[in-house]
Formats: C-alpha cells, structure tokens, sequence
C-alpha cells in the first residue's frame, strides 16, 4: 500500500497511463477544518473520499457546497438537519446532500465515524490537506 491519496493522473494530461491508487487509513495525515473534527481525504481526478472523525458533541456549522455529497455512517452516530428536517444516523445508515443544499451536523454522545465523498473533488479540502501533507 503506498500513502499518496492522491489518484495516479491527478492533474495530469487525459493520455497519461492510469493506474489504481491504494490507501490504508493509517498512512494518510489528518487535518482539522473545525475543533474536534479529524478529515482524512483520498483525492481522485473527479471526486474525493474522507474519513471523517467528529469527538463527541463535534458541530458541523451550518453550510452549503457545489459538490453533490454522500455520506455512510462508519462507526458512532450524528444527528443531521437539511431541508428543515432532523434525523440521527447510526452505524449503516447513509444520506445524500444534493449541491448547494443547506446542511448541519453534531457528532453523538461516542462521536463519529463517517466516510463521505464528494462529487466534484471539495477543493478547499484538497488545499488544507495538501497544506499540512505538504503536498
């Protein structure tokens, strides 16, 4: 397993050879956009894959993004509000957030673990991660 999260061709002309990228989570340093809130990105050509942690009681201000946003609830549980609606999420279940859809979220009484991609690749993510992996 290599630690490069970002996809081989990343940025890179169309006719270059592809190959797979592979990442173990442990090899791949976190940043933090928020207290309590640990991100950990594998960067493709045209999407981005995170680890999310969140500590307990971690808030996710309310925001909006262009990018289309899936999210599956790896560990934990978070309580999440768009469109005016509020549902907690536990461990299997998943939600999409259409582009540019208000949303907010806080991690449960043990935290959360999330996994959500972003469609395109979230290019503030990409900056503050590559500002702290020095890439």
């Amino acid at each position: 397993m290599s630690g490069t999260v970002e996809a081989n061709g990343a940025g890179v002309d169309s006719g270059s050879a592809k190959s797979p990228t592979w990442v173990r989570r442990t090899e791949v340093p976190p940043f933090s956009p928020a207290p309590g809130i640990q991100i950990q990105p594998v960067i493709g050509e045209s999407l981005m894959t995170c680890w999310i942690a969140m500590e307990p009681g971690a808030i996710v201000a309310e925001h909006s993004h262009v990018n289309e946003q899936l999210g599956v609830v790896a560990e934990g549980s978070v309580t999440l509000t768009a469109a005016g609606e509020t549902r907690e999420l536990v461990a299997g279940d998943a939600y999409l957030m259409p582009s540019d859809l208000a949303h907010s979220g806080v991690a449960g009484a043990d935290g959360v673990l999330l996994v959500e991609t972003f469609v395109p690749v979230r290019e503030e993510y990409a900056k503050a991660w590559r500002a702290i992996a020095g890439g």
